[in-house]
């Protein structure tokens, strides 16, 4: 029986692999890189790329929301 902890290694390292091949798109590149920056594993890639993605939408929603507050706080 598989535990839900493969199935979201399985997401993390398949994002993580498409990540790296889409930017560098030479599989010596991908090596060093993965070698280097991500301990080896497609899953570290996968992560970093989500912490990214929920940091940009962090910042979106703060922008936003500071926005909203000089708005009502002006009219």
């Amino acid at each position: 029986m598989a535990t839900s902890g493969s199935f979201t290694d399985f997401i993390l390292s398949s994002a993580g692999k498409l990540y790296l091949q889409v930017r560098l798109r030479k599989q010596d590149k991908i090596e060093q890189e993965l070698a280097t920056k991500y301990e080896g594993r497609y899953r570290n890639a996968g992560l970093s790329l989500l912490f990214d993605a929920f940091m940009a939408l962090a910042v979106v929603a703060f922008v936003g929301i500071i926005a909203a507050v000089l708005y009502f706080m002006i009219n």
